[in-house]
């Protein structure tokens, strides 16, 4: 039959033509091409044929032979296009009878790299997104990832790089979520393609040093894998980076590497990718050797019915033969070239593919919003259950304070004298309207919290910051039978409440405090809470509008002679800048915080006139930027609380 083509074809040239070097080249590549042929189809063909003798005999139809069809469908993607899409429809109609929904995803990823192979990527993408889709509804996340890794190839051949790496990079999260889960999956090699596909697009828009390192990365992959498939894309990765270096013996010793690797597995398009990459980057070849390379490639493109490929191979060749000036065969490999390319990177192919993914996503979205609709129903029934509980929380609570005020404005009552108690019932009287004031600000602050944790659906810190302040309302009701607290038990309180807010601030600010170590000792009383105010004052106007990484709160506390010395220190946005973006973002808020505080501290100080009781200093740093707020206020020394009422 060889020698009956041969005949007719030399029959048909001019005699004087035979006689032309380059002529007798193609001849000889042309009857190479044609036993060459048979070969490969022969070695790659027999796993493919084991696999459909086991078909032939295992009658049930199950999932284990819609497995086997597929895997018969892709051994058979390279070499026989119209078997391969024979046994893809067997996969698609079992799986559509067992409902088998692992097989339709499976079946979708053929159709999908058979219509890549075609240049159909528009009708590829729709495959694999379906795939995808299929996959998400059983939970075959390995599925998935090919799907997705296959959507970043058909961006890579549009030459669309910047979206090939965001499905790739998609594709490698959800393979490395897999190491270590199921081994059966295999997963590593999906992260090897992952990365040998990132190396590709780094190399086409020549980031050389950047598809070195992915290639770095996904080798270690690629080993444990140890399959040729794999390691002859690798081969070629490092071959093609020493090429365009001038590296020849370094480029051929990788290039020969993958073509044994490549026809170990009879991976026949990973053939046809060596020799057109020596063809194309080893730029010392004679023209000879590269016509005879690119030929090879262009033969097992046809072979493969591979579109993209022989686009490639065909534009290389006319662009040798134009340099031969045998215009002949130039134009007619740049017919080739453009019968393939008017269709396979067509504008119209392009945008249908960006369109389709498009309304895939959109769909994804919409589903995603039905699924947060039911999950904040049943979350509105479980917050307005909670919103009850914390109300009767929040009535025992105040319910309490009433009782704890009413006995203790009794008992004090009784031992006063009678000049005594009516100025005390004056100071008291302002004290508590004070701490009335104060108390519910606080307490409306710590529930909204509370609830903006429960209805952001964050269970564990909504139940973390729940029992840091039933802790520290607990704390305040241990303080309510007295005015005056021990230092040491003020500051553990202080340091709940800096808790709250940390986490209810995410851990956005640090916290420190130092006091004088006799203040510590149990003989030193305050009233309770007194810095709480400047505390919040600094988180809420300071620390919570900046977006410093190295945000800190310092608390120091030192004894003179006759006071307690207060020094409240932030790196927040300062003063300035506080008050600019209220008016920005609250221009009718008013804060009584500090107002309120003062006015506490005067009192217990028996100085309700003094307008200089705190001090607050705008701190800056060297280049006069605003860095801080500093807060200074003193206040009497009590050591015997019992003895004294909590305006001394």
């Amino acid at each position: 039959m060889i020698a009956a083509i041969l005949h007719k074809y030399f029959y048909s040239i001019a005699i004087n033509r035979l006689f032309n070097p380059y002529f007798r080249l193609r001849i000889f590549l042309f009857c190479f091409s044609l036993t060459g042929s048979a070969m490969v189809k022969a070695q790659s063909s027999s796993v493919a044929d084991s696999m459909i003798r086991w078909i032939a005999h295992h009658s049930p139809a199950d999932s284990l032979k819609i497995l086997t069809l597929h895997r018969i469908s892709y051994n058979l993607s390279e070499t026989d296009v119209e078997k391969s899409f024979a046994y893809y429809e067997r996969v698609s109609a079992l799986s559509d009878s067992l409902h088998f929904i692992y097989g339709k995803s499976l079946a979708s990823i053929n159709l999908g790299i058979l219509l890549s192979s075609a240049g159909n990527f528009e009708s590829s993408t729709e495959a694999y997104i379906r795939a995808i889709d299929l996959a998400d509804s059983c939970g075959a996340l390995r599925l998935k990832a090919v799907a997705l890794n296959n959507i970043g190839e058909n961006f890579f051949s549009l030459k669309d790089y910047d979206k090939c790496r965001s499905y790739a990079r998609l594709a490698i999260d959800i393979n490395k979520s897999l190491i270590g889960i199921n081994k059966g999956l295999k997963s590593w090699r999906g992260v090897a393609f992952n990365y040998e596909l990132l190396q590709r697009c780094d190399f086409e828009q020549g980031l050389y040093k950047s598809a070195r390192n992915m290639l770095d990365m996904g080798m270690p992959f690629a080993r444990i894998a140890k399959e040729n498939y794999i390691y002859s894309p690798f081969y070629l990765g490092y071959g093609k980076l020493q090429a365009v270096s001038n590296n020849r013996d370094s480029a051929n010793y990788f290039f020969d590497k993958a073509i044994a690797a490549a026809k170990k597995d009879s991976a026949l398009r990973n053939e046809y990718q060596v020799y057109l990459a020596k063809a194309k980057y080893l730029k010392s070849l004679p023209v000879q050797e590269k016509i005879g390379l690119l030929s090879i490639a262009l033969r097992l493109a046809n072979q493969t019915q591979f579109a993209e490929g022989r686009a490639q191979a065909a534009e290389l060749l006319s662009s040798l033969y134009d340099r031969l000036k045998l215009k002949d065969s130039s134009l007619s490999y740049f017919r080739i070239y453009r019968s393939v390319t008017d269709s396979l990177f067509s504008e119209k192919n392009r945008r249908n593919m960006i369109v389709n993914e498009s309304e895939w996503v959109i769909r994804k979205k919409e589903l995603e919003n039905e699924n947060l609709k039911q999950l904040a129903a049943v979350q509105k029934k479980q917050i307005a259950f909670k919103n009850i509980l914390l109300f009767f929380i929040g009535f025992g609570f105040l319910l309490s304070l009433l009782l704890a005020f009413l006995i203790y404005k009794s008992i004090r009552s009784k031992k006063l004298k009678e000049q005594s108690v009516y100025k005390q019932k004056i100071a008291e009287t302002e004290m508590q309207a004070l701490r009335a004031q104060m108390n519910p600000h606080f307490f409306f602050n710590s529930l909204n919290s509370i609830e903006n944790f429960i209805m952001q659906n964050e269970k564990k810190l909504a139940s973390d910051y729940l029992n840091k302040f039933a802790r520290f309302i607990r704390s305040i009701l241990d303080s309510s039978s007295q005015e005056l607290i021990e230092v040491n038990k003020d500051l553990e309180s202080l340091q709940l409440y800096i808790d709250l807010e940390q986490l209810r601030y995410n851990g956005k600010f640090a916290y420190c405090s130092q006091a004088d170590p006799a203040l510590l000792t149990g003989e030193y009383h305050v009233p309770s809470l007194l810095v709480q105010p400047f505390l919040e004052n600094a988180i809420i106007h300071g620390i919570g509008p900046s977006d410093r990484i190295d945000l800190k709160i310092a608390l120091k506390i030192s004894l003179s002679d006759t006071r307690i010395h207060y020094v409240i220190e932030d790196n927040g946005i300062g003063r300035e800048q506080s008050g600019a973006y209220k008016d920005l973002n609250k221009p009718f808020h008013k804060s009584v915080g500090m107002k309120i505080t003062r006015e506490r501290i005067n009192i217990f100080n028996r100085d309700p006139t003094n307008t200089d009781s705190v001090k607050i200093t705008d701190l800056y740093d060297e280049q006069q930027r605003p860095a801080g707020t500093r807060i200074e206020f003193a206040i009497k020394i009590v050591t015997d609380a019992n003895a004294q009422s909590h305006i001394g």
